[in-house]
């Protein structure tokens, strides 16, 4: 309370989000949108080079991230100048793969996809292309010693989200 009996009003404002990245081989990636991704423990850490801060966490994995990889990744920021919408994978120890939607328009995230049990034991690594603006194909690799092909059919608008993903192997 003020010395004169009335309120004073009291602010609070987020100063520093730290995370540790999980100790993987593969754990971190740059996507187009010039942000970097990468796990800390159950989670999916967002952080922008600019500013040297963590944007945001993805809850979401009920085990360690293992792996995160963009679509589109920042060797193909080139084409990806238009884009509305960026994807960003993310695989964990349980073999589970999650697709991640970043709306560039108003910064918002969402949980697009979980592929359950798309390996057996912990998803390991990504690669990815962008076969065109609606399009997409990764592989994907385990611990469990196999290497699947994905496809990944993107919406042409956010209005009706159709998402296609199947495994091509």
């Amino acid at each position: 309370m003020a010395s004169g009996g009335g309120l004073t009003q009291v602010g609070v404002h987020k100063v520093f989000t730290g995370a540790g990245c999980n100790r993987i081989v593969n754990n971190v990636s740059w996507g187009a949108c010039n942000l970097v991704s990468f796990g800390p423990q159950n989670a999916v850490a967002i952080f922008s080079p600019e500013s040297a801060q963590i944007l945001a966490t993805l809850p979401g994995h009920k085990a360690y991230v293992n792996c995160t990889h963009w679509l589109p990744s920042n060797k193909f920021s080139f084409k990806a100048k238009h884009l509305k919408r960026h994807y960003l994978l993310s695989g964990d120890v349980d073999g589970v793969i999650i697709l991640w939607e970043l709306s560039l328009v108003d910064k918002k995230w969402r949980n697009v996809l979980q592929v359950p049990e798309a390996h057996k034991k912990g998803v390991t690594c990504f690669s990815a292309i962008m076969a065109s603006h609606s399009d997409a194909i990764f592989a994907s690799t385990s611990s469990d010693g196999t290497v699947k092909l994905w496809e990944v059919i993107f919406p042409s608008s956010s209005a009706i989200f159709l998402f296609g993903l199947h495994n091509c192997w």
